[in-house]
């Protein structure tokens, strides 16, 4: 599959295939090339937390206000955020911004890198911060910002309507 084609038929999955298992050297894979993101001043304020425990995963679902799919796939990917490290270059933008604007990049990619490998993926920002720090057991100063469930889709993707790039672009020439 081509960067484009993944681009194209990349989706929120919601509803995995657990009799489907994927293989931990092909996550490794995938997660070796996402660290190719980019990142402010090449700070890389990130951590990855992968997630097969059955009993975890069921933490984080609960965690995650009963999205139930997240037991459903074979891994979770939690992404975590490190704002001192970027901090520290950049004072309070790094940690208010830099780290969240680079761990969505590092996201990103690990979402279209699925997809290049037949995978999906389903981004989760909606989660109890504290309960999913605690569950992972991040040190003070780390947060998990997004949860990734990855494995087959159990349903055919359906395409959902995009609002038309003359409605959101603006050129300044």
């Amino acid at each position: 599959m081509e960067l484009i084609e993944a681009i194209r038929t990349r989706r929120s999955i919601r509803k995995y295939d657990s009799s489907r298992d994927v293989p931990k050297q092909t996550i490794e894979e995938i997660l070796e090339l996402a660290l190719n993101a980019p990142s402010a001043g090449n700070r890389q304020p990130w951590r990855l937390h992968v997630v097969r425990n059955p009993s975890l995963k069921k933490a984080l679902c609960e965690a995650a206000f009963g999205q139930t799919y997240i037991e459903e796939a074979p891994w979770v990917i939690c992404v975590v955020a490190v704002p001192e490290e970027s901090g520290s270059r950049y004072g309070d933008r790094g940690r208010n911004l830099y780290c969240i604007q680079d761990t969505a990049a590092l996201i990103t990619y690990i979402m279209l890198i699925a997809r290049e490998f037949g995978l999906d993926t389903c981004w989760i920002g909606a989660f109890d911060e504290e309960k999913a720090n605690k569950i992972l057991g991040l040190p003070a100063g780390q947060r998990c910002v997004a949860m990734l469930p990855i494995g087959h889709a159990a349903e055919p993707r359906k395409n959902r309507p995009r609002k038309p790039l003359r409605e959101i672009l603006t050129y300044h020439e």
